[in-house]
Protein backbone atom coordinates (compact mmCIF):
# COMPACT_ATOMS: atom_id res chain seq x y z
CA UNK A 1 0.00 0.00 0.00
CA UNK A 2 1.30 3.13 -0.27
CA UNK A 3 2.76 4.47 2.22
CA UNK A 4 0.77 7.56 3.55
CA UNK A 5 -2.31 5.56 3.35
CA UNK A 6 -3.63 2.41 5.44
CA UNK A 7 -6.79 1.36 4.50
CA UNK A 8 -10.13 1.68 3.54
CA UNK A 9 -10.82 0.74 7.28
CA UNK A 10 -8.05 2.72 8.81
CA UNK A 11 -9.01 1.54 12.83
CA UNK A 12 -8.56 -2.02 11.84
CA UNK A 13 -5.45 -1.40 9.78
CA UNK A 14 -3.85 0.57 12.73
CA UNK A 15 -4.64 -2.36 15.73
CA UNK A 16 -2.81 -4.59 12.81
CA UNK A 17 0.31 -2.30 12.82
CA UNK A 18 -0.16 -2.32 16.87
CA UNK A 19 -0.16 -6.26 16.84
CA UNK A 20 3.27 -6.69 14.62
CA UNK A 21 4.95 -4.08 16.72
CA UNK A 22 8.65 -5.49 17.42
CA UNK A 23 8.73 -4.50 21.55
CA UNK A 24 12.38 -2.06 21.77
CA UNK A 25 12.17 -1.67 18.32
CA UNK A 26 10.92 1.41 16.35
CA UNK A 27 7.57 2.47 14.90
CA UNK A 28 6.80 1.08 11.66
CA UNK A 29 6.82 3.76 8.59
CA UNK A 30 2.69 4.43 8.65
CA UNK A 31 2.98 5.55 12.82
CA UNK A 32 5.41 8.64 11.36
CA UNK A 33 3.73 8.83 7.97
CA UNK A 34 -0.17 8.20 7.43
CA UNK A 35 -2.75 11.08 7.78
CA UNK A 36 -4.71 8.80 8.92
CA UNK A 37 -2.84 8.27 12.04
CA UNK A 38 -2.25 11.63 13.06
CA UNK A 39 -6.51 12.33 12.84
CA UNK A 40 -7.25 9.43 15.09
CA UNK A 41 -3.99 11.22 17.31
CA UNK A 42 -5.57 14.88 17.01
CA UNK A 43 -9.70 13.15 17.58
CA UNK A 44 -8.88 11.19 20.60
CA UNK A 45 -5.27 11.21 21.86
CA UNK A 46 -4.41 14.82 22.08
CA UNK A 47 -7.45 15.64 23.74
CA UNK A 48 -6.24 13.57 26.89
CA UNK A 49 -2.55 15.95 27.57
CA UNK A 50 -2.52 18.75 29.72
CA UNK A 51 0.41 20.86 28.23
CA UNK A 52 2.13 23.67 29.18
CA UNK A 53 0.81 26.94 27.25
CA UNK A 54 2.29 29.99 28.83
CA UNK A 55 3.34 31.03 31.91
CA UNK A 56 0.96 33.52 34.85
CA UNK A 57 3.53 36.41 34.53
CA UNK A 58 2.61 36.77 30.38
CA UNK A 59 -0.67 37.94 32.00
CA UNK A 60 0.38 40.30 34.89
CA UNK A 61 -2.85 42.70 35.24
CA UNK A 62 -6.53 42.26 34.30
CA UNK A 63 -7.57 42.44 31.10
CA UNK A 64 -4.59 41.01 29.45
CA UNK A 65 -4.54 38.53 27.13
CA UNK A 66 -2.05 36.02 24.59
CA UNK A 67 -2.78 33.99 22.08
CA UNK A 68 -1.12 30.47 22.12
CA UNK A 69 -1.45 27.29 20.01
CA UNK A 70 -2.98 24.05 21.65
CA UNK A 71 -2.10 21.04 19.26
CA UNK A 72 -3.71 22.07 15.75
CA UNK A 73 -6.16 25.09 17.61
CA UNK A 74 -5.82 28.58 18.44
CA UNK A 75 -6.64 29.71 22.14
CA UNK A 76 -7.01 33.06 24.14
CA UNK A 77 -5.98 33.23 27.60
CA UNK A 78 -6.93 36.02 29.55
CA UNK A 79 -7.08 37.09 33.61
CA UNK A 80 -9.94 38.34 34.58
CA UNK A 81 -9.26 38.89 37.90
CA UNK A 82 -6.44 39.66 40.82
CA UNK A 83 -5.86 36.33 42.37
CA UNK A 84 -3.31 33.82 40.88
CA UNK A 85 -6.21 31.14 39.69
CA UNK A 86 -7.94 34.10 37.69
CA UNK A 87 -7.02 32.75 34.12
CA UNK A 88 -9.21 31.49 31.83
CA UNK A 89 -8.73 30.07 28.20
CA UNK A 90 -10.78 30.27 25.54
CA UNK A 91 -11.14 29.01 21.66
CA UNK A 92 -10.24 31.87 19.54
CA UNK A 93 -13.48 31.74 18.02
CA UNK A 94 -16.03 34.25 18.22
CA UNK A 95 -19.99 32.95 19.10
CA UNK A 96 -21.45 34.92 16.15
CA UNK A 97 -19.83 33.63 12.78
CA UNK A 98 -16.82 32.12 13.19
CA UNK A 99 -14.42 34.78 12.84
CA UNK A 100 -11.50 34.62 14.69
CA UNK A 101 -12.14 36.52 18.01
CA UNK A 102 -8.48 38.14 18.47
CA UNK A 103 -5.75 38.53 16.14
CA UNK A 104 -2.85 39.20 18.10
CA UNK A 105 -1.61 39.57 22.12
CA UNK A 106 -3.30 42.79 24.01
CA UNK A 107 -5.32 44.33 26.64
CA UNK A 108 -8.81 45.36 27.17
CA UNK A 109 -11.96 45.95 29.64
CA UNK A 110 -13.65 43.27 26.77
CA UNK A 111 -12.57 40.89 23.98
CA UNK A 112 -13.80 42.73 20.58
CA UNK A 113 -14.09 40.75 17.36
CA UNK A 114 -13.05 43.01 14.92
CA UNK A 115 -15.54 41.64 12.28
CA UNK A 116 -18.94 42.64 13.67
CA UNK A 117 -17.71 44.27 17.13
CA UNK A 118 -19.22 41.74 18.88
CA UNK A 119 -17.77 41.33 22.46
CA UNK A 120 -17.37 39.53 25.48
CA UNK A 121 -16.75 39.61 29.18
CA UNK A 122 -13.38 38.98 30.26
CA UNK A 123 -15.14 35.73 32.08
CA UNK A 124 -16.53 34.23 28.34
CA UNK A 125 -20.20 35.65 28.52
CA UNK A 126 -21.20 37.82 25.85
CA UNK A 127 -21.41 41.25 26.42
CA UNK A 128 -22.72 42.61 22.95
CA UNK A 129 -26.77 41.85 23.24
CA UNK A 130 -28.74 44.81 21.55
CA UNK A 131 -28.30 43.15 18.04
CA UNK A 132 -29.73 39.53 18.97
CA UNK A 133 -32.54 37.91 17.52
CA UNK A 134 -35.76 37.86 19.25
CA UNK A 135 -35.83 34.46 20.79
CA UNK A 136 -32.14 33.96 21.06
CA UNK A 137 -30.50 33.20 24.29
CA UNK A 138 -27.42 35.64 25.29
CA UNK A 139 -26.26 32.77 27.27
CA UNK A 140 -25.73 30.78 25.26
CA UNK A 141 -23.77 32.70 22.80
CA UNK A 142 -20.29 33.21 25.37
CA UNK A 143 -17.05 31.92 24.45
CA UNK A 144 -16.24 28.41 24.06
CA UNK A 145 -14.03 27.48 27.26
CA UNK A 146 -10.58 25.13 26.91
CA UNK A 147 -10.12 23.44 30.20
CA UNK A 148 -6.99 25.58 32.20
CA UNK A 149 -5.21 24.67 35.41
CA UNK A 150 -2.50 26.63 36.80
CA UNK A 151 0.73 25.41 39.07
CA UNK A 152 3.57 27.40 40.32
CA UNK A 153 2.92 29.80 37.82
CA UNK A 154 2.43 27.69 34.81
CA UNK A 155 -0.59 27.74 32.90
CA UNK A 156 -1.56 24.33 31.14
CA UNK A 157 -4.20 23.44 28.95
CA UNK A 158 -6.04 20.70 27.36
CA UNK A 159 -8.75 20.39 24.45
CA UNK A 160 -10.60 17.24 25.97
CA UNK A 161 -13.48 18.56 28.49
CA UNK A 162 -14.20 15.29 29.77
CA UNK A 163 -11.72 12.77 28.57
CA UNK A 164 -8.72 15.10 30.39
CA UNK A 165 -6.59 13.19 33.63
CA UNK A 166 -7.32 14.55 36.94
CA UNK A 167 -4.95 17.50 37.54
CA UNK A 168 -4.95 17.41 41.14
CA UNK A 169 -1.77 14.52 41.59
CA UNK A 170 0.39 16.65 39.30
CA UNK A 171 -0.47 19.40 41.31
CA UNK A 172 0.04 17.63 44.58
CA UNK A 173 3.05 16.02 43.65
CA UNK A 174 5.07 18.86 41.45
CA UNK A 175 3.96 22.59 43.07
CA UNK A 176 6.37 22.81 45.82
CA UNK A 177 9.30 21.17 44.16
CA UNK A 178 8.89 23.61 41.15
CA UNK A 179 8.43 26.69 43.73
CA UNK A 180 11.95 24.98 45.31
CA UNK A 181 13.44 26.00 42.00
CA UNK A 182 11.49 29.63 41.68
CA UNK A 183 9.33 28.66 38.40
CA UNK A 184 6.40 30.93 40.36
CA UNK A 185 8.73 34.03 40.89
CA UNK A 186 10.50 33.96 37.79
CA UNK A 187 10.37 36.10 34.28
CA UNK A 188 10.75 35.43 31.01
CA UNK A 189 13.63 36.40 29.17
CA UNK A 190 13.70 34.56 25.87
CA UNK A 191 11.92 32.89 23.88
CA UNK A 192 12.10 30.97 20.23
CA UNK A 193 10.20 28.29 17.42
CA UNK A 194 11.87 26.15 16.12
CA UNK A 195 9.18 24.37 13.39
CA UNK A 196 10.44 20.96 12.82
CA UNK A 197 9.41 19.29 9.60
CA UNK A 198 8.89 15.61 11.16
CA UNK A 199 6.22 13.88 13.13
CA UNK A 200 6.22 14.53 16.52
CA UNK A 201 6.95 10.98 17.65
CA UNK A 202 9.99 11.52 16.30
CA UNK A 203 10.86 15.07 17.89
CA UNK A 204 9.79 13.02 21.41
CA UNK A 205 12.13 9.82 20.39
CA UNK A 206 14.87 12.35 19.95
CA UNK A 207 14.32 14.22 22.69
CA UNK A 208 14.08 11.42 25.46
CA UNK A 209 17.75 9.84 24.27
CA UNK A 210 21.21 10.83 24.51
CA UNK A 211 22.48 8.74 22.45
CA UNK A 212 23.17 11.29 19.52
CA UNK A 213 24.54 13.50 21.66
CA UNK A 214 28.14 12.82 21.61
CA UNK A 215 27.96 13.05 17.45
CA UNK A 216 25.02 15.30 17.08
CA UNK A 217 25.49 17.62 20.20
CA UNK A 218 29.28 18.52 20.89
CA UNK A 219 28.79 21.81 23.10
CA UNK A 220 26.14 19.93 24.94
CA UNK A 221 28.65 16.82 25.31
CA UNK A 222 31.30 19.09 26.74
CA UNK A 223 29.09 20.84 29.18
CA UNK A 224 27.22 17.64 30.79
CA UNK A 225 28.69 14.87 32.92
CA UNK A 226 25.81 13.00 32.69
CA UNK A 227 26.98 12.19 29.10
CA UNK A 228 29.49 9.55 30.31
CA UNK A 229 26.83 7.63 30.93
CA UNK A 230 23.90 8.08 28.72
CA UNK A 231 25.78 8.87 25.61
CA UNK A 232 27.74 6.08 25.73
CA UNK A 233 29.15 2.95 27.31
CA UNK A 234 32.43 3.16 28.58
CA UNK A 235 33.16 1.29 32.02
CA UNK A 236 35.73 4.28 32.96
CA UNK A 237 33.92 6.99 32.20
CA UNK A 238 30.99 5.69 33.56
CA UNK A 239 33.34 5.26 37.27
CA UNK A 240 34.18 9.00 37.13
CA UNK A 241 30.53 9.82 36.48
CA UNK A 242 29.66 7.98 39.85
CA UNK A 243 32.67 9.78 41.32
CA UNK A 244 31.15 12.77 40.84
CA UNK A 245 28.21 11.86 41.43
CA UNK A 246 29.08 10.70 45.15
CA UNK A 247 31.81 13.50 45.74
CA UNK A 248 27.81 16.02 44.81
CA UNK A 249 25.65 13.70 47.65
CA UNK A 250 28.42 14.35 50.23
CA UNK A 251 27.75 17.96 49.99
CA UNK A 252 24.50 18.38 49.23
CA UNK A 253 23.33 16.18 51.82
CA UNK A 254 20.48 12.75 51.52
CA UNK A 255 17.32 15.07 51.51
CA UNK A 256 18.28 16.83 48.43
CA UNK A 257 19.85 13.70 47.02
CA UNK A 258 17.13 11.47 47.38
CA UNK A 259 14.40 14.26 46.35
CA UNK A 260 12.45 13.89 43.17
CA UNK A 261 8.94 12.49 41.90
CA UNK A 262 8.09 9.69 39.77
CA UNK A 263 4.14 8.66 38.20
CA UNK A 264 4.97 7.11 34.62
CA UNK A 265 1.12 7.99 33.87
CA UNK A 266 -1.40 6.31 31.17
CA UNK A 267 -4.31 7.57 29.62
CA UNK A 268 -6.64 8.00 32.42
CA UNK A 269 -3.39 9.12 34.88
CA UNK A 270 -1.59 12.15 33.80
CA UNK A 271 2.49 11.29 33.94
CA UNK A 272 4.81 13.79 35.76
CA UNK A 273 8.62 13.18 37.22
CA UNK A 274 11.25 14.89 39.11
CA UNK A 275 14.92 14.11 39.50
CA UNK A 276 18.05 15.85 39.95
CA UNK A 277 21.63 15.34 39.26
CA UNK A 278 24.77 17.09 39.19
CA UNK A 279 26.02 19.18 36.23
CA UNK A 280 29.43 17.90 36.93
CA UNK A 281 33.54 19.11 35.94
CA UNK A 282 32.98 21.75 38.61
CA UNK A 283 30.03 24.14 36.44
CA UNK A 284 27.69 25.41 38.81
CA UNK A 285 25.20 26.33 35.95
CA UNK A 286 24.52 25.22 32.20
CA UNK A 287 26.57 28.37 30.27
CA UNK A 288 28.68 28.09 28.01
CA UNK A 289 31.95 28.06 30.87
CA UNK A 290 29.72 27.12 33.61
CA UNK A 291 29.84 30.31 35.70
CA UNK A 292 26.94 32.19 36.65
CA UNK A 293 24.38 33.90 34.46
CA UNK A 294 21.54 35.28 36.59
CA UNK A 295 20.76 35.70 40.18
CA UNK A 296 20.00 32.74 42.17
CA UNK A 297 16.48 31.50 42.02
CA UNK A 298 13.78 29.67 44.60
CA UNK A 299 15.34 31.56 47.77
CA UNK A 300 18.71 29.60 46.80
CA UNK A 301 21.75 31.45 48.88
CA UNK A 302 24.23 29.62 47.15
CA UNK A 303 24.95 27.10 44.23
CA UNK A 304 24.78 23.15 43.96
CA UNK A 305 25.90 22.58 40.99
CA UNK A 306 23.30 20.88 39.70
CA UNK A 307 20.23 20.49 37.12
CA UNK A 308 16.64 19.34 38.49
CA UNK A 309 14.35 17.85 35.30
CA UNK A 310 10.67 18.03 35.34
CA UNK A 311 8.29 16.12 33.44
CA UNK A 312 4.84 17.73 32.94
CA UNK A 313 2.23 15.61 31.33
CA UNK A 314 3.44 13.77 27.79
CA UNK A 315 4.95 17.02 25.95
CA UNK A 316 5.90 19.58 28.47
CA UNK A 317 9.22 19.65 29.88
CA UNK A 318 11.65 22.16 32.62
CA UNK A 319 15.21 22.03 33.05
CA UNK A 320 16.20 24.06 35.72
CA UNK A 321 19.41 25.21 36.72
CA UNK A 322 20.13 26.71 40.06
CA UNK A 323 19.75 30.68 38.40
CA UNK A 324 17.60 30.08 35.03
CA UNK A 325 14.94 27.58 33.67
CA UNK A 326 14.29 26.01 30.41
CA UNK A 327 10.72 25.45 29.18
CA UNK A 328 9.93 22.93 26.20
CA UNK A 329 6.54 22.74 24.43
CA UNK A 330 6.37 20.13 21.93
CA UNK A 331 3.36 21.20 19.85
CA UNK A 332 1.94 18.61 17.17
CA UNK A 333 0.70 20.98 13.92
CA UNK A 334 0.39 17.82 11.36
CA UNK A 335 1.79 14.74 10.06
CA UNK A 336 4.96 15.87 9.36
CA UNK A 337 4.87 19.27 11.21
CA UNK A 338 5.99 19.79 14.98
CA UNK A 339 6.59 22.81 16.63
CA UNK A 340 9.27 22.95 19.78
CA UNK A 341 8.55 26.03 21.59
CA UNK A 342 11.37 26.92 24.14
CA UNK A 343 11.35 29.69 27.08
CA UNK A 344 14.00 30.58 28.81
CA UNK A 345 12.99 32.55 32.64
CA UNK A 346 15.18 34.31 35.29
CA UNK A 347 14.37 35.12 38.81
CA UNK A 348 11.63 37.74 38.74
CA UNK A 349 14.16 40.32 40.55
CA UNK A 350 17.05 39.62 38.39
CA UNK A 351 19.08 42.33 36.84
CA UNK A 352 17.65 43.91 33.69
CA UNK A 353 20.81 43.80 32.02
CA UNK A 354 20.92 39.72 32.50
CA UNK A 355 22.51 38.42 29.18
CA UNK A 356 19.53 36.16 27.09
CA UNK A 357 21.97 35.08 24.74
CA UNK A 358 24.30 33.94 27.58
CA UNK A 359 21.24 32.16 29.50
CA UNK A 360 20.27 30.38 25.91
CA UNK A 361 23.25 29.20 24.51
CA UNK A 362 23.18 25.42 25.22
CA UNK A 363 19.55 24.44 24.34
CA UNK A 364 19.45 27.02 21.09
CA UNK A 365 22.71 25.44 20.14
CA UNK A 366 21.11 21.96 21.07
CA UNK A 367 17.70 22.28 19.41
CA UNK A 368 18.85 23.75 16.30
CA UNK A 369 21.10 20.79 15.71
CA UNK A 370 17.87 18.79 16.76
CA UNK A 371 16.07 20.05 14.41
CA UNK A 372 18.08 19.27 11.50
CA UNK A 373 19.21 16.00 13.15
CA UNK A 374 15.40 15.15 13.70
CA UNK A 375 14.13 16.30 9.81
CA UNK A 376 17.18 14.16 8.08
CA UNK A 377 15.74 11.34 10.36
CA UNK A 378 12.04 11.99 8.71
CA UNK A 379 13.06 12.25 5.68
CA UNK A 380 15.03 9.34 5.90
CA UNK A 381 11.60 7.47 6.96
CA UNK A 382 9.77 8.55 3.89
CA UNK A 383 11.87 6.27 2.09
CA UNK A 384 10.65 2.74 0.64
CA UNK A 385 13.25 1.53 2.08
CA UNK A 386 12.73 1.80 5.49
CA UNK A 387 12.28 -0.58 8.66
CA UNK A 388 11.83 -0.22 12.10
CA UNK A 389 15.19 -0.68 13.99
CA UNK A 390 16.69 -2.30 17.49
CA UNK A 391 16.80 0.42 20.00
CA UNK A 392 20.01 0.11 21.65
CA UNK A 393 20.10 -0.05 25.96
CA UNK A 394 20.93 3.75 25.38
CA UNK A 395 17.35 4.99 24.40
CA UNK A 396 15.58 3.10 26.72
CA UNK A 397 13.19 5.94 27.57
CA UNK A 398 12.54 6.16 23.58
CA UNK A 399 11.35 2.73 23.93
CA UNK A 400 9.44 3.14 26.88
CA UNK A 401 7.82 5.99 25.01
CA UNK A 402 6.97 4.23 21.88
CA UNK A 403 5.76 1.30 23.90
CA UNK A 404 3.60 3.59 25.99
CA UNK A 405 2.11 5.36 23.22
CA UNK A 406 1.44 2.04 21.07
CA UNK A 407 -0.93 0.71 24.70
CA UNK A 408 -3.14 3.88 24.81
CA UNK A 409 -3.60 3.65 20.81
CA UNK A 410 -4.72 0.38 21.02
CA UNK A 411 -6.82 1.21 23.85
CA UNK A 412 -8.47 4.05 22.49
CA UNK A 413 -9.42 1.80 19.23
CA UNK A 414 -10.73 -1.03 21.75
CA UNK A 415 -11.81 0.59 24.95
CA UNK A 416 -9.69 -2.10 26.82
CA UNK A 417 -6.80 -0.89 29.35
CA UNK A 418 -3.28 -1.93 28.34
CA UNK A 419 -0.80 -1.07 30.59
CA UNK A 420 3.21 -1.11 29.74
CA UNK A 421 5.28 -2.88 32.44
CA UNK A 422 7.32 -0.10 34.12
CA UNK A 423 10.88 -1.72 33.45
CA UNK A 424 12.80 0.98 36.27
CA UNK A 425 11.35 2.97 38.72
CA UNK A 426 12.62 6.05 38.51
CA UNK A 427 13.66 8.13 35.82
CA UNK A 428 16.90 9.37 35.56
CA UNK A 429 17.81 11.57 32.68
CA UNK A 430 14.36 13.20 31.19
CA UNK A 431 16.60 14.54 28.32
CA UNK A 432 18.39 10.97 28.46
CA UNK A 433 18.03 7.56 29.18
CA UNK A 434 17.69 5.20 32.39
CA UNK A 435 21.29 4.47 32.81
CA UNK A 436 21.45 7.82 35.05
CA UNK A 437 19.29 6.61 37.25
CA UNK A 438 21.31 3.24 38.26
CA UNK A 439 24.34 5.19 38.53
CA UNK A 440 22.59 7.68 41.01
CA UNK A 441 21.19 4.69 43.30
CA UNK A 442 17.80 5.72 42.34
CA UNK A 443 17.07 2.10 40.21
Amino acid sequence: MPKDQLSDTPHRAILDLIEAHQENWSLQQPFYRAPEIFELERQHWFPRQWVIVAHATEMPEVGRYIIRPLFDEEIIIVRHGEGPEDIAAYYNVCTHRGSKLCTKDGKGRLLVCPYHAWSFRLTGELQTRADLPEGVDPEALGLHKVPVRIMAGLVLCGLGEGDLPDFAPVAEGLTGLLQEHGVDKSRIIARKSYPTKANWKLVMENFLECYHCRPAHPEYFRVNGHTKVTAMRNEAAAQEWQEEIDAWHSVIGDAEFNKGAWEAGNLTTMPFAMHRKPIGQGRVTLSDDGQPVSKLMGGRTQYDGSESGFRIGRLSFISAANDYLTMFQMIPRGPHDTDVIITWLVAEDAPADVEADKISWMWDVTTVQDKKITEDNADGIASRSYRPGPYTPLESQTAFFVETYLAEMRSLLTGEHYEVAQKWSAPSELFASPEAACSNGTC
